[in-house]
């Protein structure tokens, strides 16, 4: 995990210069800010996973012309570095294969990006253009936005870069563009080199359908074992968590360790102890209360650059455990089974869809924003403290596999959600955890939902007189919960809502796409009003929140 920046059109000031410390903890090692061609300055946090301390793996990397800052992973670097003509300063890092990637393209950047095989985020610039692009589901963030001299601003959070601009926008994802250094305040235009599978046509036997799943994903865990700190996992008690540390500990020979967090009562714990003494790793507990969780929801949402009251939830603990990692340990690697539940459609209103079509193009929904929820805080919650995550369930084969298959192998009639993940790694767990049904991370911190705490915590906190003005004091997207008043009213005293306000999508769990139109959120402007299906229904729910996107009836 790092931190990049750029200014392209004019000259770093003394404020921009503090803004770009901002993200400091996405790189405590090093700190490099360069002018790379006139008025183009590339700025680079660095957190050493391989070759600690080591030059070769610091940035800029430069080379035929070219200067690249890179915050990701390229798991296939080696193989594009060979016969490359050229010798780059800082070429033993992973990212120089950027380089010559686009090099051995004819500088063909859609190319170049496709070519790519891990998460990125990168900004690199010649003497006539500056080149951005974006790995595919998004897993490493990347913002922008120009100031009032039309320079154009770019970097890893919002917060590096919202005081300098007068409109924050994220660069998409599986997007890159070119930007003339001849006109850099001409808007950015960026061409999609990569998009999720939409259409099913992977018809395979549920036994070779196993194989390919397991295959892959095991070799997409192996792939993510690149570099030479201590690993660690965040270990919930949960299929996806468990089940990715099962795979890595296979290949690690040094002991990684789990890390698991939740209330005093919490069931997961028990779970997340099974699975360790399974694996016979060490495992590190760390409990919680909810007053705990109270104090910490103004960091969190500093952090995570949001108010969606289900980012939040999920939010505090991860990001107390992050903390606790961070300060107690020597791990600076941690894998995660985020992009799963989304992938194989397991939330649980996803598995009362009415029918395979409609979780199909719904899975594909939540895929298009996942950036904006859990990628987003799997990446805010651990970069914050100096930490790096990595995400096997979202490498680009895994996807690409999964979200062909046929949607009845994600919805089967009297069977467990994600029964074809389950099945495809008999004996690499304990059966009680390989067959456990989801607990979402926030409910399972302990048998008092965290919903519940927080919504009692809340209606003290905001008075009836005060939340029945929350029309005048927030006239778009008011909150309709006194939970919701509160994030939101931390988010305005952190951050500028005309600004960036437009990048926090809320409630996806609310807008499926058997829900009526007239029911939804965020349709105005947004890629989902072009995939709206017509679906009547007699009997709508009334939906309650969940942290994990579940639907429960009122």
């Amino acid at each position: 995990m790092c931190g990049i920046w750029a200014i392209i059109g004019e000259q770093v000031t003394p404020q921009q210069q503090d803004a770009f410390m901002k993200i400091v903890g996405r790189g405590p090692d090093l700190t490099v800010l360069d002018e790379v061609q006139p008025n183009v300055h590339l700025g680079f946090h660095r957190l050493a996973i391989v070759m600690p301390g080591d030059t070769p793996s610091a940035q800029p990397i430069v080379g035929g012309g070219l200067s690249v800052v890179c915050n990701g992973e390229i798991y296939n670097h080696q193989s594009l570095k060979i016969d490359c003509p050229y010798t780059l300063k800082n070429g033993g890092s992973d990212c120089a294969a950027i380089i010559t990637s686009f090099i051995k393209h004819n500088e063909d950047l859609k190319e170049t990006c496709a070519s790519l095989d891990g998460v990125f985020a990168f900004i690199m610039a010649d003497s006539k253009n500056v080149y951005i692009g974006r790995d595919p589901i998004g897993v490493r963030p990347l913002f922008y936005g120009y100031n009032l001299n039309g320079s154009l601003l770019i970097g890893s959070e919002v917060k590096c870069i919202e005081e300098l601009c007068e409109r924050v926008e994220y660069f998409p994802p599986g997007c890159c563009a070119t930007i003339s250094l001849a006109a850099p305040s001409r808007p950015i235009q960026p061409q999609q080199y990569y998009s999720v599978p939409s259409i099913a046509d992977r018809f395979l036997s549920i036994e070779c359908t196993q194989t390919l799943v397991r295959d892959i994903l095991v070799k997409s865990v192996e792939k993510r074992l690149m570099g030479n700190r201590n690993f660690g996992f965040m270990l919930s008690g949960g299929l996806d968590s468990s089940l990715i540390a099962s795979i890595a500990t296979r290949f690690l020979k040094q002991k990684p360790v789990a890390f698991s967090v939740g209330f005093e009562d919490s069931p997961d714990l028990e779970a997340a102890r099974k699975v360790a003494d399974y694996l016979k790793i060490p495992h590190e507990v760390l409990v919680i209360t909810p007053q705990q969780c109270v104090d910490i929801i103004p960091e969190v949402v500093f952090a995570l650059e949001t108010f969606d009251p289900l980012i939040i939830r999920c939010g505090i603990a991860h990001y107390l455990l992050c903390q606790h990692i961070s300060k107690s340990s020597d791990v600076k690697v941690l894998l995660s089974g985020e992009g799963a539940d989304e992938l194989f459609g397991s939330y649980a209103y996803m598995q009362r869809a009415p029918n395979a079509l409609h979780l199909h193009k719904e899975i594909l929904r939540r895929m298009q924003h996942l950036h904006q929820y859990d990628v987003l805080r799997c990446d805010r919650s651990t970069s914050c403290h100096g930490l790096e995550i990595r995400v096997p369930f979202l490498d680009k084969r895994f996807i690409d596999l999964v979200s062909r298959l046929p949607p009845t192998y994600k919805l089967m009639p009297m069977k467990l959600e994600k029964h074809l993940l389950r099945s495809a790694f008999e004996g690499w767990l304990p059966d009680e955890v390989l067959w456990r049904s989801k607990e979402g991370f926030a409910e399972a911190l302990g048998k008092t939902d965290l919903g519940d705490i927080l919504a009692s915590h809340c209606d003290k906190l905001i008075s009836k007189e005060l939340y029945e003005q929350r029309a005048e004091r927030f006239p778009d997207r008011t909150p309709e919960t006194t939970e919701e008043y509160w994030y939101r009213q931390i988010f305005e005293e952190t951050f500028v809502y005309d600004k960036m306000g437009h990048l926090v999508h809320t409630k996806v769990y609310r807008t499926a796409a058997w829900h009526r139109p007239d029911e939804k959120e965020n349709i105005i402007n947004s890629p989902d009003s072009e995939n709206i299906l017509d679906v009547k229904s007699d009997d709508l729910l009334r939906l309650r929140r969940r942290s994990t996107g579940s639907l429960g009836v009122a």
